[in-house]
């Protein structure tokens, strides 16, 4: 899986937690530029986005991956601080595979990557 996000304390929580998860393992970019590379050099079997990183925004991320033939069928979960129902209602018809609301759930983010790997 790659995990895109800039803010070390999640990085190190979502390394910990995929840590005790077998048959994963994680690839990460502290910029969503550096994910979008990654993506395409690694093809991960899902994709965890910070929804709100410098830079392009998540949607503009999410779009750039469809887009790229390497990388369009990889399962996008987004990842973020802003819970707003009309939020998670406007990721989900952007086409992420989930939308996940920061604090990090231990069980949403399992269950969530379940999910996307049975649906890569």
């Amino acid at each position: 899986m790659l995990y895109v996000e800039d803010n070390p304390a999640n990085l190190k929580l979502m390394e910990t937690l995929i840590d005790r998860m077998a048959g994963i393992t994680m690839v990460s970019a502290h910029t969503r530029e550096l994910g979008l590379e990654l993506a395409e050099v690694h093809k991960p079997d899902v994709i965890i986005l910070d929804i709100n990183l410098p830079g392009i925004n998540g949607f503009q991320a999410l779009h750039r991956l469809k887009e790229s033939e390497a990388t369009r069928d990889i399962p996008v979960i987004a990842l973020t601080a802003n819970a707003k129902p009309k939020e998670v209602e406007r990721g989900l018809k952007a086409g992420f595979h989930r939308y996940l609301t920061k604090p990090i759930r231990i069980h949403e983010i399992t269950a969530a990557l379940e999910s996307a790997l049975e649906a890569a």
